[in-house]
């Protein structure tokens, strides 16, 4: 062991090595602040539903607006976004029109805000007017326009409740109208709400929009059951009714059905030259039975007949196994 004393310059070196492995180690285990009044609620597969939802909604909406002003409206789905309550808020224009919505007698509020322009421009159709040219509005609904509006929100409200039905039934009633944001107290500022935008147009150009505000607090006993379901992209499960009108639209759809008597092959230049009184050999009996085609499926065999003057086909089998048959039918 060397009893030699160190230098300076040794002494330097060794103290910098030291430094800048401790400030390696303080680097690698650095602290990053988490924000807990800010924390996500909801996963990909809640959002999933709530846009199936909504958009069921705006297919109402188009149908009840298009109605009701005998113009064509048209909408789409801009964004769903979970934020607070303070700053959904603050994303309200002012003046607006809010209208806060009561929903299961007390379970909670849902908040629903319609753009003012394009509430001008629904109550200017409602009475006669032209509605050509979409202006900025900066003042708040008259006494008239708000009964005007309100009997609009009604239709709205019921294609919401409809549009819900899929999940569970609700009822929904309006509690109040409010023109500015700053007055709507209806959750605290740190309530975690789902924020629904929705983009509505004319045949040319934008009208306006529409934003529904949903608590967590409701949302939560209405959504986060479907928690438990692993795929995000399920189809939302059809009421009754749903189902029985689907039935119904698709045994009244029609299907092109044709019988084959037979085929050959020709060369275009015989093909061409075809000429009246031509007989074209092909490649069936007349004792044999022909193939019955519903769309591009070969499904029955049938003999021709003559019944009231009319040509015909009596089927006798199926082409194939009977249950095969039926199965290819059922496919989409």
């Amino acid at each position: 062991m060397s009893n030699e004393a160190l230098s300076q310059n040794e002494i330097d070196a060794l103290l910098t090595q030291t430094q800048g492995k401790s400030a390696n180690v303080q680097k690698e285990k650095a602290v990053f602040t988490y924000n807990f009044r800010k924390q996500k609620k909801f996963n990909k597969s809640n959002f999933v539903l709530l846009e199936s939802i909504h958009k069921r909604f705006l297919r109402n909406i188009e149908v009840t607006l298009t109605n009701v002003l005998s113009s064509p409206i048209m909408s789409s789905l801009a964004a769903a976004t979970e934020l607070s309550y303070s700053d959904c808020m603050d994303s309200f224009s002012s003046p607006t029109c809010i209208y806060t919505l009561n929903v299961n007698n007390g379970l909670g509020k849902f908040l629903l805000e319609i753009d003012p322009n394009f509430a001008f421009f629904v109550i200017d159709k409602i009475l006669g007017g032209n509605s050509k040219e979409i202006t900025t509005m900066d003042r708040e609904l008259s006494l008239i326009e708000e009964r005007v509006m309100n009997r609009v929100v009604k239709f709205l409200i019921e294609d919401l409740i409809n549009a819900w039905e899929r999940v569970e039934k609700l009822d929904i009633k309006v509690d109040g109208f409010y023109a500015q944001p700053d007055y709507v107290q209806t959750l605290s500022s740190t309530e975690t709400v789902i924020l629904i935008s929705m983009d509505v147009r004319g045949t040319d150009k934008t009208l306006g929009y529409i934003n529904l505000c949903l608590p967590s607090s409701i949302l939560e006993s209405l959504v986060l059951k479907y928690d438990n379901v692993s795929d995000s992209n399920r189809l939302v499960v059809q009421s009754s009714k749903e189902r029985n009108d689907l039935k119904n639209n698709v045994m009244q759809s029609e299907l092109s059905l044709r019988a084959v008597l037979g085929h050959t092959k020709m060369n275009v230049n015989d093909l061409l030259n075809l000429d009246q009184g031509d007989v074209i050999s092909l490649h069936s009996e007349a004792k044999n039975p022909v193939d019955i085609f519903i769309g591009d499926l070969k499904i029955y065999k049938a003999f021709p007949i003559k019944k009231d003057n009319s040509l015909a086909v009596k089927i006798s089998e199926f082409a194939q196994n009977n249950d095969e048959a039926k199965t290819q039918l059922s496919e989409p």
